[in-house]
């Protein structure tokens, strides 16, 4: 899952890329292409971004549309009949009287429209436009304490503290703005900016810390998407020689975890297999743990086998709708041929196709 953040253009390498920075900070941290940001782009300009944090640096995959303020309320147009009509009227009951009795039969026959769809679903009802895309199961969410960041902050003097807390949740260009609307001597804000980068920059090691803490209690556990993202940025903020023992201690722990996952990845596809799961089995594969790691040629062949068997003519629309969704984002989807096609081809099956049709060709041009 991508992770947004702001960065700053700070120079333009070639025709082809920009140097950026995070907001606020002081060196260019990395490069963009050019082609994936604004026409209008120039430098100084802060943009908000979907990146990919790795190992190895962060990846910029997008810019976000900027969010345009709005001049005036938007007016909705009443358009009525043109004819006059009477007023509303009331009717107020007596006070002794109840209509409990109404409102019971009133509710129960609004409870059976939504009875019954209750009841088509559980069948296996053709309407699946409500239904969630798989998700492999995520590990124990990362929740640092606030441990190092705390003791930093009291090493500080009291005339200095007030200054970190407010970049805690905050960034440098919002305390900028702070600052330019605030009356100060010549040469203040300038002095203030250069002293607040100092403290970020210490601030952001001691939550890096406080981080890695936490995934070291809970390596077996925690969300390997948590883990890799706190190793990527450890080349940033683990710059002290015990962040830097903590880093290498992560990177290890890190390799182990993804092996282990990887293991269980591939028992957890075996089983579905075994069990005539094929959905299943073809979802996982999809979400491999170990970036470019290749299925065992066995696992392979028997999810082409049992995939390839799913797809028949005896099979319903509606479960050839599941089956090729599951297939068009497994890693054997270009070697999977249908053992037949279905013998109605509803509206649902035909938009399922279309949607896919460019990952698994050899399927979509069997209805062609």
């Amino acid at each position: 899952m991508p992770n947004r953040l702001d960065i700053e253009i700070t120079s333009q390498s070639d025709e082809s890329s920009y140097t950026w920075r995070s907001a606020g900070a002081r060196e260019p941290k990395g490069t963009v292409p050019a082609k994936i940001l604004p026409n209008d782009v120039s430098i100084g300009d802060v943009l908000r971004v979907e990146a990919d944090f790795m190992i190895d640096g962060i990846e910029i995959t997008s810019v976000l549309p900027t969010k345009s303020k709005k001049d005036s309320p938007e007016i909705l147009e009443i358009l009525g009949s043109g004819k006059d009509a009477s007023g509303v009227t009331t009717s107020l009951i007596p006070k002794g009287k109840k209509r409990g009795r109404n409102n019971k039969r009133q509710q129960n026959h609004n409870s059976k429209p939504k009875q019954k769809r209750k009841a088509q679903n559980k069948k296996g009802s053709p309407d699946r436009k409500n239904r969630k895309p798989y998700r492999s199961p995520r590990g124990k969410r990362l929740k640092a304490s606030k441990k190092y960041r705390n003791e930093y902050v009291a090493s500080l003097p009291e005339t200095h503290k007030p200054l970190a807390r407010q970049l805690i949740g905050s960034t440098i260009p919002n305390l900028r703005k702070t600052i330019d609307k605030m009356a100060l001597p010549q040469g203040f804000p300038e002095a203030i900016l250069d002293y607040a980068e100092e403290l970020n920059q210490q601030l952001k090691m001691a939550e890096w810390l406080d981080k890695a803490e936490a995934i070291e209690e809970n390596v077996e556990s925690i969300d390997l998407q948590d883990f890799r993202s706190v190793v990527a940025s450890s080349g940033r903020w683990a710059k002290l020689p015990e962040a830097i023992a903590v880093k290498e201690r992560l990177e290890n722990k890190l390799n182990e975890r993804i092996d282990l996952d990887h293991k269980e990845w591939l028992r957890s596809i075996q089983d579905a297999l075994d069990d005539e799961k094929t959905v299943r089995a073809l979802n996982l594969s999809s979400r491999s743990p170990k970036a470019g790691a290749q299925l065992p040629e066995i696992v392979t062949n028997q999810l082409i086998e049992q995939a390839s068997r799913a797809l028949n003519e005896q099979s319903s629309a509606y479960r050839w709708a599941i089956v090729l969704e599951a297939v068009a984002f497994s890693p054997v989807r270009e070697k999977i041929n249908p053992n037949g096609l279905p013998s109605t081809i509803t509206d649902e099956l035909k938009e399922t196709i279309a949607k896919h049709g460019e990952r698994v060709p050899q399927i979509a041009n069997l209805f062609n």
